[in-house]
């Protein structure tokens, strides 16, 4: 009877201290995996998707396109529609680049905003009659990206070598240095001009406007009226030609002309003495 009564404290007793066991384990795994946690640095990828709960992404730049367009126009009056495509050229703020007239008509080369070529593109196709109209575009971007670059890389250099020149104790690092930096800074403009003339062509748009009046024949057609032309184009290219030859073979007749004609009337003289005896 004792001994029954001494069995249950004591089984209460390692009841006990097994849970006590079992929750300080439990404690120490818990503090254990938090301090491996917190040891851990977490990579900035994991920090952004634990703060935000999504990654962001790199914002792309606008691209950097060169545009040329090239329009052909029927027009009755070539020299009024020529007058007119540079009106509206330098309207939007472009200008005319080149001009070239032929017997058929003209043909113009503009440069107008890019953002307005659009615009431009439509007004000049109501001059007349468009028998052809095309764009091509040329994408620079990584272009200018590289000449950036290394126009950014020169200029350092150029920086560097400068300071050094401040600093050449000697007449031998003062010369070294100097030509080093004249070579440097001709590279460097070089990358600044090829720079500003790809960001001339982005920001400026090419535009090629051929103006021809209608029927009119161009210099490579073919058929009777391109042949009739030609031929008189080369009867007159021949007859100018003879004309220059006689032109310069006269004067040397006439210097010839005078003893020739001195020696013919001697000889009909001695014939006719001849024939009277």
């Amino acid at each position: 009877m004792g001994k029954g009564r001494l069995r249950w404290p004591i089984a209460a007793v390692v009841a006990i201290g097994l849970i006590g066991g079992c929750s300080s384990g439990a404690e120490k795994a818990a503090i254990s995996i938090g301090d491996s946690h917190a040891a851990t640095p977490m990579a900035p990828q994991e920090r952004n998707s634990s703060t935000t709960g999504t990654t962001s992404s790199p914002t792309v730049g606008p691209r950097e396109v060169i545009r040329t367009a090239e329009l052909e126009i029927e027009v009755n009056e070539v020299e009024q529609a020529g007058a007119e495509v540079r009106r509206r050229s330098e309207a939007v703020g472009g200008y005319l680049e080149q001009e070239n007239a032929r017997s058929a008509g003209t043909t113009m080369t503009v440069r107008v905003p890019a953002a307005k070529l659009d615009q431009v593109l439509g007004e000049l196709s109501g001059l007349g009659r468009v028998t052809s109209r095309s764009q091509q575009t040329q994408d620079v971007t990584d272009q200018l990206v590289d000449t950036r670059s290394r126009i950014d890389s020169q200029r350092a250099s150029v920086q560097r070598l400068r300071t050094l020149m401040e600093r050449a104790a000697t007449v031998e690092e003062i010369v070294s240095i100097e030509s080093e930096l004249t070579s440097r800074e001709t590279e460097l403009e070089a990358l600044q001009r090829r720079a500003a003339a790809l960001t001339g062509q982005v920001e400026l748009a090419t535009v090629t406007v051929r103006l021809d009046r209608p029927g009119a024949v161009a210099d490579d057609d073919t058929g009777f009226l391109a042949g009739l032309f030609g031929g008189w184009r080369a009867l007159s290219t021949v007859g100018a030609f003879l004309l220059t030859a006689f032109g310069a073979v006269l004067p040397f007749a006439v210097v010839l002309a005078v003893p020739g004609t001195a020696i013919r009337l001697l000889l009909r003289r001695r014939r006719a003495l001849r024939s009277s005896l």
